[in-house]
């Protein structure tokens, strides 16, 4: 009977070590980028168009945990689109890969907004995105 009460701690307590374990985290969750973001608005060389957005872009993690790179789903009327992402932190600059397609903005997050700045045929645009989830 002891030898059977001795056998139940000693297998309990290596349970217990090996629910203790951490998991490494991945680089990207420190940013606050990963999740579902929902489109609220576009800025065009200073004009803002408030009007409603059905857009959604989701940033998830990839296989890799030390580097900033990820995956993400774009979403809207009459799109879908998947591909990569990465994060340049020292630029705040966010490359998106998809369709044979690379694209690079300005980023920056706060709390559960986001900004994506970028130019295109000299036009400033400015995206508002707001985290959904």
């Amino acid at each position: 009977m002891l030898s059977l009460a001795i056998i139940t701690v000693f297998t309990s307590c290596e349970k217990d070590k090996e629910h203790d374990k951490i998991e490494p985290s991945d680089k990207l969750e420190q940013f606050g980028i990963l999740g579902k973001w929902g489109h609220q608005s576009i800025t065009i060389n200073g004009i803002t168009d408030m009007s409603i957005r059905y857009d959604t872009i989701e940033f998830i993690l990839d296989s890799e945990i030390n580097d900033l790179k990820g995956e993400f789903r774009s979403k809207g009327v009459g799109y879908e689109t998947n591909g990569q992402f990465e994060l340049d932190t020292v630029n705040k600059i966010i490359h998106f890969d998809f369709n044979n397609t690379q694209k690079s903005y300005v980023f920056h997050i706060s709390d559960d907004s986001m900004t994506f700045t970028y130019s295109e045929d000299n036009i400033e645009i400015i995206e508002a995105w707001r985290k959904e989830e």
